[in-house]
């Protein structure tokens, strides 16, 4: 797909999802202030710089939104990013370079909670606006946040599971462990929880249905409640991983460990996908253990192919960029956007792939040449 026409698709989406962003608000986030550089009378143009957290094709995307955002309203894009999600020095000093270049906005999705308030601070006296994306800064200043909902992205993962696990075993009577290998990225401890939460109720109801009708509903809603702590407390959570490396490895201590009692892994990025593909296997368990997790690496769509992955949550990365920027604009010329906005998420499986509109998230630009490197990744 050409630039022209990829930015005409998703311009349409992004205007629906942004209508709906304002209805949901009430239209009132933050605004540019009355005067100065971010005042409704400042001249449109100038620099917005793009701050993500490491080299992936998840950011590839977003720099690709930001820089198209950019094209139409008139502002210099200046695009950085960090060696990885636990470096937040490097994006400090992106900060820092944004206020010596008298930037107008800074679009940043932060490597830490809490880590860049000083250098925030320091933006916002520079008259410079702070739109956050993918995971959140702990920073009052900031005008809007843009990401795809984390615990609900770990719902959408749990519930395909269970729909993957019920063809086979509709009642779920073979049901056993699930394990997760978690991120060190901040946006991993959300995804988590909404898996865990989602998958230990639906299983129960599929397990423990409560009848209506039945005259001792109390007792079956009471076992359910309790088929759903047992299943809280028998969660196998790996160590937090890095690497891809690192996650194989955990991988393969939790199935060696727990050989026949695991049901589903879940991986909450792309690294621990990978990682958890690889030593399923490798222990050729791809019929034994439903494998779900993050993000659209080709390594990661090659194992969907192959039913290694049994599915993965995408993002919208292009959205985020694009909005990013659009909301930059608007808190710079004074006006209001939303305080949040959810880009969404959207399961993919063997069955879905090739469906025109995951195509188009997967490959903003068209499907890459089989040679081209695509190393993918996430925030």
């Amino acid at each position: 797909m050409n630039k022209k026409n990829r930015r005409g698709v998703f311009k349409a989406i992004a205007a629906c999802t942004l209508s709906a962003a304002m209805l949901l608000s009430g239209g009132c986030g933050s605004r540019g202030g009355q005067g100065g550089p971010g005042g409704p009378n400042a001249q449109q143009g100038g620099t917005i710089c793009v701050i993500t957290k490491q080299h992936l094709s998840f950011w590839d995307d977003v720099k690709k939104g930001a820089e198209d955002a950019g094209e139409e309203f008139g502002y210099d894009i200046v695009y950085s990013e960090a060696t990885n999600d636990n470096d937040y020095s490097s994006q400090e000093a992106a900060i820092y370079d944004a206020i010596k270049k008298k930037a107008k906005a800074i679009v940043i999705a932060p490597n830490g909670k809490t880590e860049l308030n000083k250098a925030f601070e320091d933006a916002e006296k520079a008259g410079i606006k702070i739109i956050n994306i993918n995971s959140r800064a702990d920073y009052e200043g900031v005008a809007s946040f843009i990401r795809c909902s984390d615990y609900e992205s770990g719902s959408v993962a749990a519930r395909n599971a269970i729909t993957l696990m019920q063809v086979k075993d509709p009642e779920l009577a073979g049901l056993k462990n699930i394990a997760i290998i978690p991120s060190t990225a901040a946006t991993s401890e959300e995804r988590v929880a909404g898996f865990i939460d989602s998958f230990t109720s639906q299983a129960s109801d599929a397990i423990a249905p409560i009848d209506m009708t039945e005259t001792n509903e109390k007792k079956v809603k009471e076992a359910r409640d309790a088929k759903i702590d047992a299943y809280k407390k028998g969660v196998i959570k790996g160590a937090e991983c890095s690497k891809e490396g690192a996650a194989k490895e955990e991988a393969m201590k939790i199935l060696q460990n727990n050989q026949g009692n695991i049901s589903v892994m879940f991986g909450t990025n792309t690294n621990t996908t990978l990682g958890i593909c690889e030593a399923i296997e490798e222990l050729e368990l791809e019929n034994e253990v439903v494998v779900v997790g993050f993000n659209s690496d080709e390594k990661e769509l090659a194992y969907i192919k192959t039913h290694v992955l049994d599915g993965t949550v995408i993002q919208n990365p292009y959205m985020m960029g694009y909005v990013g920027v659009r909301y930059a604009k608007r808190a710079i010329t004074g006006d209001s956007v939303p305080s949040r906005m959810d880009t969404g998420a959207v399961f993919v499986n063997a069955e879905n792939i090739n469906d025109d509109f995951v195509q188009l998230m997967i490959y903003p630009d068209g499907k890459p040449d089989a040679a081209e490197n695509t190393t993918g990744g996430e925030g």
